[in-house]
């Protein structure tokens, strides 16, 4: 009877949301919410809804298995400022035998949006490094949510080009609970190829990343960036043999 009346509960909560603050120890140089540290809440947000509805890393890491982000797309109309409260809202948008779209809403203090987000996820096994059929998760199906997403998808980012990559050695900081970089230290680190004068002028407005595979400790990375148009950026993170992260990124006049 108990196991019903949760399964009953989770069904209830197709949006999940959490409300957190800009500390101050928190913000960036421009006083507001980093946008490295809103994919980490993006991330535990994603995870805390999936453990409401025990198919989080807790249950699935007894069968070896985890959830892992595919894909990020983040589009921005403001940063929400340090001491403010924000809220991070997140609903399945779809799925499919392989793929997970998790969509989200980042809201300000009053309530109006600040932006929004769609990520994609897989499920992996870590013995075999392949991915699961996720279609056996039946909350899934249970809990699909016609709640709108008003930006645009992920775009294909073709080859980039750059004749001055920073090379960068993949450190101890750099790796996860999996043994692999974090994923959201590729955001700092393509982040970190522009200087800092042009977030004083400039906000992000939108960025996109796609994971491709998974550096380890002891990798050299080539960390390269390719202006496709004024102010939309193309990037790239690669070594001699194995290219490991795709984005975007896409700026605008504060």
């Amino acid at each position: 009877m108990k196991e019903k009346e949760e399964q009953s509960k989770r069904q209830t909560e197709p949006v999940y949301s959490k409300t957190y603050t800009v500390e101050p120890a928190e913000g960036n140089g421009q006083q507001e919410l980093p946008l490295t540290l809103l994919a980490k809440r993006i991330l535990e947000v994603a995870t805390l809804h999936a453990e409401s509805w025990g198919v989080g890393y807790s249950t699935l890491i007894k069968n070896q298995q985890v959830w892992v982000l595919s894909r990020l797309t983040v589009e921005m109309y403001r940063y929400p400022l340090i001491n403010e409260h924000y809220t991070l809202q997140t609903w399945i948008e779809g799925y499919n035998k392989h793929f997970s779209s998790r969509n989200f809403a980042i809201l300000g203090e009053d309530g109006s949006p600040c932006g929004y987000a769609r990520t994609i996820w897989v499920v992996i096994d870590l013995d075999s490094r392949t991915s699961v059929d996720i279609s056996q998760f039946e909350y899934i199906a249970e809990n699909i949510s016609d709640k709108a997403c008003p930006i645009e998808k992920q775009s294909r980012v073709r080859d980039v080009h750059d004749e001055n990559a920073v090379i960068y050695p993949v450190t101890y900081n750099d790796i996860d609970l999996n043994r692999h970089v974090n994923s959201v230290k590729y955001i700092e680190h393509e982040l970190d190829l522009f200087p800092f004068e042009r977030y004083d002028k400039q906000r992000i407005r939108r960025f996109e990343i796609s994971y491709a595979n998974e550096a380890r400790y002891g990798s050299t990375l080539q960390l390269l960036k390719e202006e496709e148009a004024p102010d939309h950026f193309t990037l790239e993170i690669r070594d001699d043999q194995t290219v490991y992260c795709k984005g975007r990124i896409i700026f605008e006049n504060r």
